[in-house]
């Protein structure tokens, strides 16, 4: 039997709205897993400070609430409905969706006073090659693995003397002991953070990415 043309359609339309459905899912999915983080973060300080108050053995150490809320409010901040966009020229082709872009979006130069530096050690790997090159001239690259926590020194100093214009943490390397005093500096200097995973390429673009849009949003 020949197949109808009205189910070829059909099942056009269906793989349509199932891929898009995949999309929400994973948009959710990232949603829920920094809430999660933010709610371990919670009971973790509050199991801390009962362990303290009470001369009782200390759970072991997890994310901060505040670095676990900044992933958090990240996440949110990139959702598609909430990325600002440039209005179209007239006559220009409209801008294709946020959502529908696979491509890793390539970091513009930038133009802030103040370094970039990245907090993680890229074990094995060029640094050199992380990064476009003319970003990779200004930054500076902390290995919190090499030296502990004297390698951040004074950066939270220096970030609120508005020496630094971003931060990048690569979170699945560095210890957290190490990067909260730099977090806390960040937030009260309103200095962008963003987070970087294991280093990746793709990872480093993405976070380059999210400190442009953090700094327009901050005018």
């Amino acid at each position: 039997m020949v197949p109808s043309a009205f189910d070829d359609v059909v099942d056009s339309v269906r793989a349509a709205l199932n891929a898009k459905r995949s999309e929400v899912a994973e948009r959710i999915a990232t949603l829920e897993g920094a809430l999660r983080g933010y709610e371990r973060a919670l009971e973790f300080e509050i199991a801390e400070s009962f362990a303290t108050e009470h001369h009782l053995k200390h759970p072991a150490r997890q994310e901060r609430a505040a670095e676990a809320a900044l992933k958090l409010s990240l996440a949110v901040a990139n959702l598609p409905e909430l990325v600002p966009r440039a209005k179209p020229q007239k006559g220009a082709p409209e801008p294709e969706p946020e959502s529908e872009r696979e491509a890793v979006p390539t970091p513009k130069a930038r133009t802030h006073p103040g370094k970039l530096v990245i907090i993680g050690a890229l074990a094995g790997r060029e640094k050199s090659g992380s990064l476009p090159a003319e970003i990779a001239a200004d930054a500076e690259w902390i290995d919190t693995e090499r030296d502990g926590v004297h390698a951040v020194g004074n950066l939270p100093q220096r970030i609120r003397q508005g020496r630094v214009s971003g931060v990048v943490i690569l979170d699945r390397i560095v210890s957290h002991k190490h990067t909260e005093p730099v977090v806390a500096a960040a937030r009260e200097a309103r200095v962008p953070v963003a987070f970087a995973g294991q280093g990746g390429k793709a990872s480093l673009a993405r976070a380059l990415t999210q400190l442009e849009e953090m700094r327009r949003e901050r005018g």
